[in-house]
């Protein structure tokens, strides 16, 4: 019966649990024994999205070995590097101790990396050694290949400092390593082309501009003989074209960079298209593909670089320029930057009133040629007066609506930057460790990574459609088109949007609406809404739990209900829930959201004339019911 109690609470704790709170979890396994255990192990992979590789007979020294990949490989791609040196520092010891090097040699590389990021370089350099010294006692063409892995990872930190003689001396070593290079040998021929484009790299900042170009030349010759990946070809082609341009050929690598950007094209790459517009001086097209990917770092180089090739030429498209990276940067402006500003603000209306300005200056002379000299002083003053109410009336409209897109930039860049880009980057990370790693990795790894994309990549479709329908819903001022439509067709739709979440948790979802029902009002508002309340139904319902969707007409309108019976909403936060001021709560298995649906919803109903209501108690269910007009 003890048993049983401390695993029925291991199975609630897994269920009220955020994702990020890991470290409970793996407390209560490394403490407990037999079925508590396993089933804290169980808990673990299920809230990272992973299906378990164990079974209740696995060896619980197997089992940890499992649990730690998955975990540090959850943390990585999450950019959670302080979670990733603790486990595989945790990892290490558990790897030295049963004597299996191979994979504590594999944790001293993780670990290496994550300081890596982090900007701690001598650690990370203490850790490609010991991964080093580890290869050394193991032997062998992995453990050769895996060395050379680490040297070149070396030479990148040593690159990044500025010890660029460093760098050059370990790609050469990582070239040597590899020795006399047949013909045949596909994957060694393509390292060769990763290790001269490093170099080129390195001779370009050095100067040594002729070597810089012939490897470059010869990197992007190995990539496309031997077919390489199309975004490692279109970055030999960036690097080839950088190095014509240091060297004066200007045709050459405008040449090259065209080539590239067709590939890039071909393939989809909309990250490096991004890269090429800005190398070509393309700054408008660069900020519109960053934009609508999300690519920070390439947006936030874009608008800094055409503030400064049009600061002297274009004042205007400068000034716009400025502005949006300062906000990109930080929404707050400090009084440095505010000031700025505005003393570029004013410069620029006093050229465009210069004008007008010597026109009056003009007149002003004719004046004091007809009129004694006070009544053409009086005439000066006048106008002067004039001028500056002028400007100073141009300042304020200008600055109101600046602070009114601004109060608008801020809300948009506070949703993409804290709900958008978090599932981007976790993406970018599962594709980046797919792509370098999919050869060494398990089917059972390979599986998580996939289903941990699936995951992640639907949270995001979500939270963008929302986003984008309050977006459109702004700039269009809410266009309203009502049309006639089937209800209980639309609530079919919605509940077949969310089937696979419904099946995930094994939920009863009943369509009580009658089938010939009508109404005339806006469809694409009504899906939205219905969605959004379904999925949250969803989000907060146990399992094996039950959803109600129902209809309720009167006078001139009809009642659109859902109604669960899961964990309910504080009464406290009833108040705010359609302001959107902060994040919503996690789901009853571990599901996050940024609470901006119920927020659009009540927008695009406020439109259209309807209405919105919230009943809740709080462990017995939510009803949440919305208006549309009869037919």
């Amino acid at each position: 019966m003890k048993r049983l109690l401390i695993i029925g609470w291991l199975m609630l704790l897994y269920w009220t649990l955020p994702a990020q709170d890991l470290d409970s979890l793996y407390r209560v396994f490394e403490n407990s024994k037999g079925e508590t255990a396993y089933h804290a192990a169980l808990a673990i992979d299920e809230t990272i999205g992973r299906e378990p590789n164990f079974t209740p007979e696995t060896d619980k020294d197997e089992i940890k070995l499992k649990v730690l990949r998955t975990m540090i490989l959850y943390f990585f791609n999450n950019d959670d590097f302080e979670h990733v040196i603790t486990y595989s520092e945790i990892g290490i010891d558990h790897y030295h101790a049963i004597g299996d090097f191979f994979n504590e040699a594999g944790c001293y590389m993780t670990l290496a990396n994550a300081f890596q990021r982090l900007g701690q370089f001598d650690k990370a350099l203490d850790c490609y050694n010991h991964c080093n010294e580890l290869m050394d006692e193991i032997g062998g063409e992995m453990a050769e290949v895996n060395r050379r892995y680490v040297i070149n990872n070396i030479a990148e930190i040593h690159l990044t400092m500025g010890e660029y003689d460093r760098a050059e001396e370990m790609y050469y070593k990582c070239i040597d390593m590899l020795g006399e290079v047949q013909e045949h040998d596909t994957a060694s021929n393509l390292d060769v082309a990763t290790y001269y484009q490093n170099l080129a790299e390195v001779y370009i900042v050095q100067g040594k501009l002729d070597e810089a170009v012939d490897l470059a030349e010869q990197s992007l010759q190995l990539s496309q003989r031997y077919e390489d990946i199309p975004n490692k070809i279109i970055n030999r082609m960036m690097s080839l074209s950088k190095a014509y341009g240091k060297v004066g050929k200007v045709q050459e690598g405008k040449a090259m960079l065209d080539e590239a950007l067709l590939l890039a094209e071909a393939n989809n790459e909309l990250f490096l298209q991004a890269v090429i517009h800005l190398q070509q001086g393309d700054y408008a097209t660069a900020i519109t593909m960053a934009e609508e990917n999300h690519y920070d770092g390439v947006l936030q180089e874009a608008l800094v670089a055409g503030y400064q090739d049009l600061k002297e030429r274009n004042p205007r498209e400068a000034l716009e320029y400025y502005e949006r990276s300062v906000v990109m940067k930080d929404s707050i402006f400090n009084e440095n930057q505010q000031q700025l500003i505005r003393d570029y603000q004013v410069r620029y209306a006093m050229q465009e009133k210069e004008h007008e300005l010597e026109m009056q200056q003009a007149k002003n002379r004719q004046i004091r040629m007809l009129v004694i000299g006070l009544v053409a002083l009086a005439a000066v003053l006048l106008a002067l007066l004039l001028i500056w109410l002028r400007l100073a009336q141009m300042r304020k409209k200008r600055n109101q609506e600046l602070t009114q897109l601004n109060e608008m930039k801020d809300r948009l860049m506070s949703i993409v930057s804290h709900d958008v880009k978090t599932p981007v980057s976790a993406i970018r990370n599962v594709l980046e460790q797919l792509c370098s790693y999919y050869d060494g990795m398990s089917d059972t790894d390979r599986k998580s990574s996939l289903m941990m994309l699936k995951s992640t990549s639907e949270a995001l479709s979500d939270r963008l459609f929302n986003i984008l329908q309050w977006v459109k819903n702004v700039l269009e001022h809410g266009v309203v088109s009502p049309e006639d439509f089937n209800v209980a067709k639309l609530v079919d739709q919605a509940i077949q949007s969310q089937g696979y979440n419904i099946i995930m948790k094994s939920l009863r979802v009943v369509n009580e609406v009658t089938p010939a029902l009508m109404v005339y009002d806006d469809p694409s508002v009504a899906s939205l809404v219905l969605q959004n309340l379904l999925s949250n139904a969803v989000k907060y319902s146990y399992p094996h739990g039950e959803i109600h969707v129902r209809a309720e007409e009167e006078t001139d309108h009809v009642w659109l209900m859902v109604q669960d019976n899961g964990r309910g909403i504080p009464e406290q936060k009833l108040e705010k829930i359609f302001r959107f001021v902060s994040a919503s709560s996690s789901g009853t298995g571990g599901e996050t959201g940024t609470g901006i649906g119920l927020f659009v919803s009540k927008q695009l109903l406020d439109k259209t004339g309807g209405a919105i209501r919230v009943e809740s108690m709080l462990g017995e269910g939510t009803t949440v019911r919305f208006s549309v007009k009869k037919k």
